[in-house]
């Protein structure tokens, strides 16, 4: 899975595409809704960007799915 979008429209397309909440998203993909939630706020310095193995996942989570 390469980088294409930015961290916060990748899933926003991820939660709109599997038709989730952010609370069902965040247990799907294993993490605190309130890491979820820091994700999603827009680029700034004090912004957590997501590891490349959550990029990852989410990617092949999203592969799977749509078989």
């Amino acid at each position: 899975m390469t980088k294409k979008a930015n961290q916060q429209d990748f899933l926003r397309d991820a939660m709109q595409r599997m038709g989730m909440t952010r609370d069902e998203f965040a247990a799907r993909i294993a993490v605190p809704r309130k890491t979820l939630d820091n994700w999603l706020l827009p680029p700034s310095d004090s912004s957590r960007g997501m590891s490349d193995m959550a990029w990852k996942f989410i990617g092949e989570i999203l592969e799977r799915e749509a078989k």
